[in-house]
């Protein structure tokens, strides 16, 4: 199916299921995967029936890069590349989810963000709304202790973390995050066909992110597969537990057609 067709499909289900507002919708899905085009889209589809639908993205509640520089120093250095489980504001995401109903004209409420480009928070955009639908995407969406082992499952992690010191960490990490996923009352897994796909895919997205800032992360391809290596375990591990969970598991290839998964 094409992107309009999953679309419908998407927003019959979600007017027919939200009764409580905002209602909050997971959208996992690694980087690259359409998350945030899907998200638009969704979101215009519902406008069409006076509804209203904020996307919140995960990446923008990345902790500042003072901060994982001290993780790095007190854990291990990997824990200075944003990424997993452990690299996220989760306080701030559950305070603004907590705010999200409050916000108004009269009480408008801070939104963070996250520059890519600079791997570090920038100004916070405001939100003076309650909206009906909360599209909360991220990476990591749905994820926990379960994903992955916690010994080195590849090579990178074999010679970066040989003592799974960070690796561990990151896994005793994720039980923060479990009352946000539970906070949504339905989620879905778009996930690209391997993850060299994710690869290609965060690639492009940098060179469409030093496009409009001016200013290049990562040098290469090659500089894009080393950082994606850090999330690879998760990733994978992810995909192959979310999908029989999640109330859609959608694949996307790359010609950015759908399919229904197998659970």
């Amino acid at each position: 199916m094409n992107l309009q067709q999953l679309v419908e499909t998407l927003s019959a289900f979600l007017l027919a299921r939200a009764t409580t507002t905002p209602f909050i919708f997971g959208v996992s899905g690694g980087q690259g995967a359409g998350k945030s085009t899907l998200c638009r889209a969704l979101g215009e589809r519902l406008a069409r029936h006076d509804k209203t639908a904020l996307t919140l993205s995960l990446d923008d509640f990345y902790l500042s890069k003072a901060a994982r520089e001290e993780l790095a120093t007190r854990v291990h250095p990997l824990c200075a590349t944003r990424g997993v489980p452990g690299t996220h504001d989760v306080a701030l995401l559950a305070e603004t989810l907590k705010n999200l109903p409050k916000a108004s004209t009269e009480r408008p409420i801070d939104l963070p963000r996250f520059s890519k480009s600079h791997d570090d928070r920038i100004a916070p955009t405001v939100l003076d709304y309650c909206p009906d639908f909360v599209f909360l995407e991220g990476w990591c969406v749905g994820g926990h202790s379960a994903c992955i082992a916690s010994h080195p499952q590849n090579e990178w992690e074999k010679t970066h973390d040989p003592d799974a010191i960070w690796k561990s960490w990151s896994q005793s990490q994720a039980a923060a995050y479990q009352p946000i996923w539970a906070a949504c009352q339905a989620m879905m897994l778009l996930r690209q066909e391997d993850f060299d796909a994710v690869i290609e895919s965060r690639w492009l997205q940098e060179q469409h992110n030093a496009a409009a800032s001016g200013v290049w992360q990562f040098a290469d391809r090659a500089a894009v597969a080393a950082f994606c290596a850090h999330y690879e375990s998760w990733t994978l591990g992810l995909w192959k537990d979310l999908a029989p969970r999640a109330d859609f598991a959608i694949g996307r290839d790359a010609a950015y057609d759908y399919y229904a998964m197998k659970g």
